[in-house]
């Protein structure tokens, strides 16, 4: 009798220690609770229509687009710039222009006498820019200096001529007289003849 008390009693002291060694056993959560709804949404928001009724989804009929956000650029402010000086354009002298045609320009110490056989009489107009025949001179004429024409390279005399009285030219025509007065002459005028073999000192 006493041999089955102490087998009891031994039974009942290691099923006590093995529950406090093992400690009370974790309960255990539902098999419901274990699952995540997320995927189950993602797939129902995936597979639904923008228009369809509760639909979380803008109504495209509806929505605009959207706008870009707008971005504010700041300039610095100018630095203040000096005035700009612009020379002013000296217009040249009908003068200037005409000893501008000219190159290695040899003045007399007095006017000089030379005879042609026929030779054109030239004249540059310095407000057309523009040399012009007056006519054809014959026998002896006067020249103040001599020079190569830049625009031709070949030498020259420079002759002074009264419009309309020298050299036997007294009829130039209507059109050259305007030109002649057009660039500020009246009574004489600076021309030329070109050096050739019909021209000749006296």
């Amino acid at each position: 009798m006493l041999f089955i008390l102490l087998a009891c009693c031994g039974v009942l002291l290691s099923g006590c220690m093995e529950a406090l060694q093992g400690g009370a056993p974790a309960p255990q959560r539902p098999p419901a609770l274990l699952t995540s709804p997320t995927p189950a949404v993602g797939n129902a928001l995936a597979h639904s229509s923008p228009a369809a009724p509760g639909s979380l989804a803008p109504d495209p009929a509806t929505t605009g687009p959207t706008p870009a956000p707008t971005e504010v650029v700041v300039s610095p402010p100018l630095a203040a710039l000096p005035p700009l000086a612009v020379p002013a354009d000296v217009e040249r002298s009908n003068e200037a222009r005409w000893r501008e045609q000219q190159r290695d320009r040899e003045v007399f110490e007095g006017p000089r006498s030379f005879v042609t056989g026929g030779s054109d009489l030239w004249w540059y107009d310095p407000r057309n820019q523009q040399h012009v025949v007056l006519g054809r001179i014959n026998g002896e004429f006067l020249a103040q200096a001599r020079f190569v024409l830049q625009s031709r390279e070949l030498p020259a005399l420079e002759v002074p001529y009264h419009v309309n009285s020298s050299y036997g030219l007294t009829a130039l025509s209507p059109a050259l007289i305007e030109r002649i007065q057009a660039a500020g002459y009246t009574d004489w005028i600076e021309t030329y003849v070109l050096e050739s073999p019909d021209v000749q000192p006296r």
